[in-house]
């Protein structure tokens, strides 16, 4: 059996363990897994100068929707959490707005575009640790009032606007996160050559597509909810991907 073959193997293996485990409610295995699937893809493209087009027909460049509002907490959190699993998962983020019956634009749906399994890793990822973040979040939140009550002598604030800020904070500390496995990563292998592969498959996806940027957003964000959720963050227990050079974009599709 040749290498290709043996990683090809690991990622059926890896893929049906993901099936099943989501089958079962085990999000721990179930994470893991997408985990394994993103790093094999990666090592395999790293492995192959000219990927076979079985390969390519089985893994094409795809495009997912998914709702622009989470179903926990709204805000720009949610947005940022999404445009951080794809860059680290060599997919890119568009925005999709349709026009009301007002004559506005109104941003509607988010679009990721990326391998298709690469596509499926960051869907999962994105759900796992938005629920995970917002759980871990509303759990906090006494502890969080009997902080700001006793030790910072301050009133509280209630718990949406506190989790507004808590999840900004969870998002940043996960950047962090990434960030430093990233370094640690280049010291493994480069994986330059595979970004801007991926890359360009993206472009030439995307290339009938008007995509004009999107206007930028704030946010007020309270330090006190923000330091905790950076916390959790940074300290989240997943196993995830691989880093690469952004190929990631905060686009409208038009």
């Amino acid at each position: 059996m040749t290498n290709k073959d043996k990683i090809l193997e690991k990622l059926r293996k890896l893929m049906n363990l993901k099936e099943s485990a989501l089958a079962l409610g085990n999000e721990g295995e179930a994470c893991a897994a997408a985990a394994g699937i993103t790093r094999l893809l990666i090592a395999y493209n790293l492995s192959e100068t000219d990927i076979p087009t079985q390969e390519r027909i089985d893994n094409p460049v795809v495009a997912e929707e998914i709702p622009f509002k989470p179903e926990v907490s709204s805000g720009r959190w949610y947005a940022d959490l999404i445009g951080t699993v794809c860059e680290y998962n060599m997919c890119r983020l568009l925005i999709i707005s349709t026009r009301k019956d007002n004559g506005r634009m109104s941003r509607d749906k988010f679009q990721i575009v990326g391998r298709k399994k690469n596509v499926e890793v960051v869907l999962y990822l994105v759900s796992f640790l938005a629920n995970r973040f917002y759980q871990i979040g509303k759990k906090e939140y006494p502890s969080y009032r009997h902080d700001c009550l006793f030790k910072f002598g301050r009133r509280p604030q209630s718990i949406a606007m506190y989790l507004r800020s808590y999840l900004c904070g969870c998002v940043f500390g996960l950047n962090e996160k990434f960030r430093s496995e990233k370094q640690q990563l280049q010291h493994e292998c480069d994986i330059t050559a595979l970004a801007l592969s991926t890359r360009a498959e993206i472009d030439d996806f995307l290339k009938d597509e008007k995509i004009g940027k999107s206007r930028a957003s704030s946010q007020n964000v309270d330090n006190v909810s923000a330091v905790r959720g950076y916390e959790t963050g940074k300290n989240v227990e997943i196993n995830k991907g691989i880093y690469a050079e952004s190929v990631s974009e905060d686009r409208r599709l038009m």
